[in-house]
């Protein structure tokens, strides 16, 4: 979210990115999901898949190896925003929350390259649009 509003050169990746930031600070991605869109993209589904299975995986090791605090059994509503879910999951564990950002930072590593790529299609468009409006006036 944040990369589509400071790195985007598309106007409609740094609108998508205004209109879904604040919703996304409460796990609601729906107006990414379906506003970029995420959904039936060929080029986004890889990391759409890709990385909640590396996450997962990461967080399991983390666990398992006993370097993250297992869930303390609290149910956390979903609308918690991250970190402070993972804090309170684990019973007030920071391991909880260190784990939270290291799978943040594990899938925006994974998407940048994609959403990148993404952008510059939409930023192609656009000037593609400005240009045919130009030579039509």
């Amino acid at each position: 979210m944040l990369t589509m509003l400071v790195r985007s050169r598309s106007k409609q990746m740094k609108q998508l990115g205004r209109l879904g930031i604040g919703p996304a600070i409460f796990n609601i991605n729906e107006p990414i999901i379906f506003g970029m869109p995420l959904v039936m993209n060929p080029l986004l589904i890889v990391p759409f898949i890709v990385a909640p299975l590396l996450t997962i995986t990461a967080t399991y090791i983390g666990m398992s190896t006993g370097m993250v605090a297992k869930p303390a059994g609290i149910a956390v509503p979903w609308t918690m925003p991250p970190l402070i879910s993972g804090y309170l999951a684990t019973g007030g564990k920071i391991s909880g929350s260190v784990m939270q950002l290291i799978n943040l930072l594990i899938t925006f590593i994974i998407y940048y390259p994609f959403f990148r790529i993404w952008d510059l299609q939409k930023w192609r468009e656009e000037r593609a649009a400005e240009q045919n409006v130009a030579e039509e006036t």
